[in-house]
Parts: structure tokens; sequence; C-alpha cells
């Protein structure tokens, strides 16, 4: 569900329900400083070990207008039970979803802005798992484009669930979490515009004051 109201910046972290989440958006307002995003060799995962395997990296794709998995952690392969590296990342979601998954993935890489989406993936076995997806924008190493890190995070164990594949997905709920730019931050003011808040979607405002 896509709403439109504004929460105060104090309510982000209710807004992101599971922990596993929670801990990838502190690591990563952690490591960012005082930066609008972090650099891809700024990631030192040993920081979050125990959150790894629900780990992704997503690159985005000019040429087909899409997302791919550059990487994806043993759980998220889990979850989807194929292996998704290099494959499309928005495969499966039906063309309204697709867009809105699109829209808010393009705002972390262009204006620096995390996303946090609720999906439900149904099985092949007519199981539902939910779960919580999370991107963030991370500098790539070439300096010169942006990468979606992020991670899944279902919310029940899918370790002792039999299915072969996903049958089909549905979105749940998509946000912005709105972070404001530091005085001086210079990545954020060559990414930005002066109001580049998604419209018509739901603005978790947050980052610091």
């Amino acid at each position: 569900m896509l709403v439109n109201d504004d929460k105060e910046a104090s309510l982000v972290y209710p807004q992101i329900l599971h922990p596993g989440t929670r801990t990838l958006f502190r690591f990563w307002e952690k490591i960012r400083g005082e930066n609008a995003a972090p650099g891809r060799d700024d990631l030192d995962l040993k920081q979050i070990s125990d959150i790894v395997p629900n780990l992704l990296m997503l690159e985005r794709d000019y040429l087909h207008q899409t997302y791919k998995w550059r990487l994806a952690g043993s759980q998220t392969s889990l979850l989807y039970r194929q292996p998704l590296t290099y494959t499309d990342a928005l495969a499966g979601w039906s063309g309204f979803e697709r867009n809105t998954l699109k829209h808010l993935l393009d705002s972390v890489v262009t204006s620096l802005q995390p996303c946090l989406f609720r999906i439900r993936l149904i099985t092949d076995t007519d199981q539902a798992i939910s779960a919580e997806l999370l991107g963030l924008p991370v500098r790539a190493r070439n300096g010169m484009r942006f990468h979606v890190f992020g991670g899944v995070f279902p919310f029940r164990d899918i370790s002792n669930l039999v299915y072969d594949s996903i049958k089909y997905m549905e979105l749940s709920g998509a946000r912005a979490i709105w972070t404001e730019p530091l005085p001086g931050d210079k990545l954020a003011a060559s990414q930005r515009s002066p109001d580049t808040r998604p419209r018509g979607l739901h603005l978790i405002k947050g980052g610091r004051a």
C-alpha cells in the first residue's frame, strides 16, 4: 500500500520492522559519516557479519532500464531458490509494481535517498513469505556511479520451508527514507536538485538533523 502522509524524523526506526533491516540501516548511517553515501570500499562487513547472508548489491542497467543483481548473499539466493547474480532484479514483478520499484531504486542512485519495500513472495507450494527489502546508496569503486546496497529480510525462517521456486511476488509497501544533506556535503549537492523527494509516496524522514 502506498500512502502519502508525513512522519517526524524520530519515527524512522519504528517504520523499519525487521531487526536485520534496522541493523543494516544503522551500519550505513555510521559509515557514511557526513557524506550522503559511503564508498563501496568503506563497507566493512565484519561489523555486520550476522546479516551478511541477507545482503545484496544492485547495479542500474541503463540499456534495459532495469536493475541487475550484482551480488546476492546466500540467504537471499535461498529465499528466491535460484542463483541471482547478473540476472534482472525486477523480473517477475507486474507492470505497476515494477515501475514503483524502479522509481524508488532510481532515487537511491540519483538522489542518494534510501528506500524501504515490504514484499510478499508466494512459493510454488502456495506458501506466503513476507519480507522487508532496504535499498541504500553506495558509491561505486570507479567513483562515477552509485549502486544500491541493501538486504532482504524475511519475517519467517525459510530454512525449513519446502519449495522450488517463487510463483509470484506482491508489493505491499514502498517508502522513501528522506535524509537531509549536511552543510558542505558536496556529494549530495552534486546529485540532488533543490527538491528531489519522490512524490505520491510515504516519506520517512531520517538521517541527521
